[in-house]
């Protein structure tokens, strides 16, 4: 009975452990991959926002309350509802613009990685006149059921002068 036990109680332990680094390790064949899938999802997010097409844009920031965006120390969104209204709340004549120079995407798991970029935007309206502003983004991706999706980010610019 207490071999049984013995045997039982293990046996648990070895089911709860989350695993050792050799099983989460990432070749560099499967980071490139990681990398180039990042960079395909980035540049979906430069198109569809750049050709106003917010519900595409949304589909790629995560659906759930792990969601936040914070903007140069305020914390300014916590769910993709709020995305979808700012978006909403544009004129039909803006559209958003953003380039990436020295992008950096850092796999930190299998499904996880880390960006690192400096950034340019610019809210282009053929009515209202270009805002343009940038610095320095950082973000945490997640690869969920629908593709690669931002969970969190960060963006800091520069004080203005």
């Amino acid at each position: 009975m207490r071999l049984a036990l013995a045997l039982a109680a293990s046996m648990g332990i070895v089911a709860c452990r989350t695993g050792d680094s050799r099983e989460t390790a990432l070749t560099p064949t499967h980071s490139a991959a990681l990398q180039d899938s990042i960079r395909t999802m980035l540049a979906a997010f430069q198109r569809y926002s750049a050709h106003r097409q917010w519900d595409s844009v949304a589909t790629l920031y995560v659906p759930d309350s792990t969601l936040r965006w914070i903007e140069n120390g305020r914390l300014v969104m916590r769910s993709r509802a709020a995305l979808e209204r700012g978006y909403g709340s544009l004129p039909p004549t803006t559209s958003i613009e953003t380039s990436y120079d020295t992008l950096e995407i850092t796999p930190l798991a299998p499904g996880v990685a880390s960006v690192l970029a400096y950034y340019h935007t610019t809210f282009k309206d053929s009515t209202r006149g270009n805002a343009t502003f940038g610095g320095l983004l950082t973000m945490t991706v997640v690869h969920r059921a629908r593709g690669w999706q931002f969970q969190n980010g960060h963006t800091s610019s520069p004080p203005r002068s």
